[in-house]
C-alpha cells in the first residue's frame, strides 16, 4: 500500500517546479517525479526504491537544474539518476551532447552528508556534464582520518567531464595530508575549467615548493586562456598544513600563479596563508 506521501506525489501536476519531501517514496511515485516536465529543484532526503530503474525511463528529469542530497542515505540516488544520462548517450558521444538529454540541464549538485570522496562516488556525477556548482562534504575526521581517495588521474577525468564548473568543492580539506592527489590536480582544473572561481580539493602539501617548481614546467600550462578571460579564483585549503619557510613564500605564490593566473586569495586555517595572501597583493 502506498504511503500518504507517495499518494500525494502522484497527484502532483505538470506545474510542479520544486519538491522537498522527507519520506520514502514508492517506485510509482519516483517514476512520476522523473517525468514531471517542469520540475527544476529536488531536495532528496530518502533512499531510492529498491525496484526503481530510472535508466529505463525516456526523458527522465527533463528540466531538473538543482539536486540537493540531504540525508545520509540520499547519495544512493546518484548512480540511479546518473544512469538516465548514461543511457541516453553512449560514452563516446557524451561530451558532444554535453547539454542535451535527461538530467543534462542539471547545474547545481550538493551532497550535504559526509561521504568518502572516491572515484566510485564521483563517477555518476561526471555524467552531468553541465554542472556549474558542485559541493561535496567529505567524511574526513580527527578520529577516522582522511577519507579523500581520489588520484591525480581521477581529477583529470573529473575536470575533463565537467568543464563548466565555476564552484567546485570536493570535500573540506583535512589536516592529515595523506592524500594521493598533488598540485597536478590543480593543473587539471585550471586547464579544463576556464570559468572556475572557487576550488577546494585535497592535495598533498608536504613538499609544496618543490612540487610547484616541478609542475611549473607542465606543458598544459602553456596554453591557458588570457587572464582577462578568467574569473578571480579563490583556492580553499581549509585545514591543510602549509609548512614553508619565509624564503619559500615568494616562489610558492609564483608557482600557484603559474597554475591559476587569476588567483585572488587563499582561504584556510594555517597562519602561513596570511603571508601568502600578502604576497599575492604585491603581485597584483
Amino acid at each position: 500500500m502506498e504511503s500518504a506521501f507517495s499518494s500525494a506525489v502522484l497527484q502532483c501536476g505538470h506545474s510542479l517546479k520544486a519538491l522537498f519531501i522527507s519520506a520514502p517514496l514508492s517506485d510509482a511515485a519516483v517514476q512520476h517525479i522523473a517525468r514531471l516536465p517542469n520540475l527544476t529543484q529536488w531536495y532528496v532526503t530518502d533512499t531510492p526504491p529498491r525496484v526503481s530503474d530510472l535508466s529505463r525511463l525516456s526523458g527522465a528529469f527533463p528540466q531538473l537544474e538543482l539536486l540537493h542530497l540531504q540525508s545520509e542515505a540520499s547519495p544512493e540516488w546518484l548512480p540511479l539518476i546518473g544512469a538516465t544520462a548514461h543511457r541516453t548517450y553512449p560514452k563516446q558521444e557524451s561530451h558532444m551532447q554535453a547539454h542535451r538529454g535527461p538530467c543534462q540541464k542539471l547545474t547545481t549538485l550538493e551532497c550535504r552528508r559526509e561521504v568518502p570522496v572516491d572515484i566510485a562516488f564521483v563517477a555518476p556525477i561526471m555524467l552531468f556534464h553541465g554542472l556549474v556548482y558542485l559541493t561535496l562534504h567529505s567524511s574526513c575526521s580527527f578520529d577516522g582520518g582522511c577519507t579523500f581517495n581520489l588520484t591525480d588521474d581521477d581529477t583529470e577525468e573529473i575536470a575533463t567531464a565537467l568543464p563548466r564548473l565555476k564552484h567546485a568543492i570536493l570535500g573540506s580539506v583535512c589536516y592529515a595530508n595523506s592524500c594521493q592527489t598533488t598540485v597536478s590536480s590543480l593543473v587539471s582544473f585550471s586547464t579544463h575549467c576556464e570559468n572556475l572561481g572557487r576550488l577546494e580539493i585535497h592535495f598533498n602539501t608536504t613538499n609544496l615548493r618543490d612540487d610547484l617548481d616541478s609542475i611549473s614546467a607542465d606543458p598544459r600550462l602553456d596554453n591557458l586562456p588570457p587572464l582577462t578571460k578568467r574569473a578571480p579564483l579563490f583556492l580553499v585549503l581549509s585545514e591543510a598544513p602549509i609548512q614553508i619557510s619565509g624564503e619559500d613564500i615568494g616562489p610558492v605564490v609564483t608557482g600557484f600563479l603559474r597554475i591559476f593566473p587569476s588567483l585572488k586569495e587563499f582561504i584556510g586555517d594555517d597562519p602561513a596563508l596570511d603571508k601568502l595572501n600578502a604576497w599575492l597583493v604585491l603581485e597584483e
